[in-house]
């Protein structure tokens, strides 16, 4: 780190906004949180009183840190779609009922901070290349299993991006096997077979056809990474089923990446992870071997993910900032 670095402020912002929840924290110079807030999205309210409640969360945020807004150097945003970096607009967020939208411009007017946006997979990816699981390493390919399948690339310390904002996007990777139409308007996309959307679906297909189930599907046919757990463990065949093509979708975006990229690590990450992690994680390992070079199933490196929550926030404070020498 430079001189100049060093007499810049010390704190930086990171701020994840989801479809239905919002987080932001605070890092000092090392990298430790030292503040933290949360809220409900409410996406329902609409782009202008999101923004706003975005703005209150990271004050909360700020004062929990004990620091003043004039002590940021700078704020990073995650959202939940592709963006145009270079811009600050987010290109396309479904899960918030947003179409193109110069968010790094109004929120950093609202802050009167300058804002980096990026993709919410991309940030979770290098969150865990900073301070998590991939820590350490040149080179990590990481996958989120959550509502949809995200997916990151990092190099060097740097997120992947791509020409058009759609660099790191395993979920929408095509799988000889997938027959589902996925939202993007493509069918067998991986997200629609490994994610809780996914998992819902072929439960409640063989539900439909017939068969018995331990889980119970909400009336939107959304399920908890927990209750997948419990029918897990209960034996419930349908769950596994629906597990194990979730393993082998996964598996089939790995070995994908695996070909292009050569990562040191994988990650695997997202509620369904995070709750079935010791379970999925053998089976993904088992099914690399069905479409990975021989090479690549005796080296691949996977691993769980460790920040959680914090992971997408994390390498949102960390993107705020160029890298520094």
């Amino acid at each position: 780190m430079s001189d100049t670095s060093k007499s810049l402020p010390a704190y930086r912002l990171g701020i994840d906004l989801g479809g239905t929840k919002m987080y932001a924290l605070v890092i000092d110079r090392k990298g430790k949180v030292v503040g933290s807030s949360r809220r409900a999205t409410k996406s329902e309210l609409g782009y202008r009183k999101v923004l706003g409640r975005l703005a209150e969360t990271a004050r909360e945020a700020v004062f929990e840190a004990g620091i003043k807004l004039k002590e940021l150097r700078s704020v990073g945003v995650g959202v939940p779609g592709p963006v145009d970096a270079a811009k600050g607009r987010v290109l396309l967020a479904p899960n918030l009922g947003w179409g193109a939208k110069p968010v790094a411009k109004d929120l950093g007017a609202l802050l009167g901070k300058r804002v980096v946006l990026g993709n919410d997979a991309n940030f979770g990816g290098l969150g865990e290349a900073t301070h998590g699981a991939a820590r350490g390493t040149a080179s990590s390919v990481g996958a989120f299993v959550g509502t949809g399948l995200g997916g990151s690339v990092v190099l060097a310390g740097r997120v992947l991006n791509g020409a058009h904002g759609f660099g790191g996007e395993l979920g929408h990777i095509r799988a000889p096997f997938g027959t589902a139409k996925c939202p993007c308007g493509r069918v067998g996309c991986l997200e629609t077979i490994a994610s809780k959307t996914g998992i819902a679906r072929i439960i409640a297909a063989g539900v439909k056809a017939g068969k018995r189930s331990r889980l119970k599907l909400s009336d939107d046919g959304r399920l908890r990474s927990g209750d997948l757990l419990r029918a897990w463990q209960a034996g419930c065949p349908l769950t596994i089923d629906a597990l194990t093509q979730c393993a082998r979708a996964l598996a089939w975006g790995l070995a994908t990446a695996a070909n292009l990229i050569d990562p040191e690590v994988f990650i695997l990450g997202g509620g369904v992870m995070e709750a079935l992690g010791d379970e999925l994680l053998p089976m993904v390992r088992g099914s690399l071997g069905e479409f990975s070079v021989q090479f690549t199933r005796r080296k691949a490196d996977l691993r769980r993910a460790r920040l959680g929550d914090e992971a997408v926030a994390t390498g949102a404070a960390v993107a705020s900032v160029p890298q520094e020498t």
